[in-house]
């Protein structure tokens, strides 16, 4: 059985997991743009495709997804001492379901950091949606849930407005990227194989609707960081 951590290292541990994910995507782009390739928002995984900028990709997210595994479980066993502090809550399934979500997507941002897309296309592009759709479904019920708190305690007021913000920044952006890959690729919103032509070392998004969707791609991973930042606050109230 994996003991509770203390409410100062889970929010230590917290801040740990999210520091990490920044520092990779922006050392990605730093080394990116420094070995002389496109500035123009590459998608994330293009970094992965050109070795000045890849070792930090595969090293920054298997430390990302290495760390949210136990704090995904940490996660459930605070919230599930304080639903049994606070009987009626409601947030036991909620909870079951929002650790199972990160988790799996904690395992495949391991996965998909060796996977590059331009050498696994299909693996990568399922793996991609394991990670988006997990973390968006465990943001979306860490925002119920917070909101089952709140309805307990209003000392939770400001983590539910904060949770709920970043939760529907990301769902903003994960719209704009489906309708600009839509635009591109059709009903497949998947990347066409012909894109995979230019992911060499330093691909050229070429088409205006690729470039809009990187950018909401990066713009949905840190929204998604938001999220998981607002767990600081929840691990010190959640104790109390």
């Amino acid at each position: 059985m994996l003991s509770p951590m203390a409410p100062y290292s889970l929010e230590r541990l917290v801040k740990i997991t999210v520091a990490i994910q920044v520092i990779t995507l922006v050392v990605c782009y730093v080394c990116w743009v420094l070995d002389g390739c496109d500035p123009f928002i590459p998608f994330i995984s293009d970094t992965d495709t050109n070795p000045a900028s890849s070792w930090a990709f595969t090293l920054g997210f298997t430390l990302t997804g290495a760390l949210m595994m136990p704090l995904s479980l940490q996660f459930y066993i605070a919230r599930r001492k304080w639903g049994e502090r606070n009987k009626g809550s409601g947030i036991e399934t909620m909870n079951l379901l929002a650790t199972i979500s990160a988790a799996a997507s904690g395992i495949s941002i391991i996965w998909i950091s060796y996977t590059p897309w331009h050498e696994q296309m299909e693996l990568h592009m399922i793996q991609a949606r394991v990670i988006f759709g997990g973390l968006m479904i465990w943001a979306l019920l860490s925002t119920a849930i917070s909101f089952r708190m709140l309805e307990i305690d209003s000392r939770f007021s400001s983590l539910f407005q904060a949770r709920r913000g970043w939760t529907v920044f990301s769902l903003i952006c994960l719209l704009g990227l489906a309708i600009s890959v839509y635009s591109y690729a059709g009903v497949s919103l998947s990347i066409p194989e012909g894109h995979m032509g230019t992911v060499l070392e330093c691909s050229d998004l070429g088409h205006p609707s690729l470039s809009v969707a990187a950018f909401f791609e990066w713009m949905m991973v840190i929204g998604l960081a938001g999220v998981s930042y607002t767990g600081a606050q929840e691990a010190r109230l959640i104790d109390q």
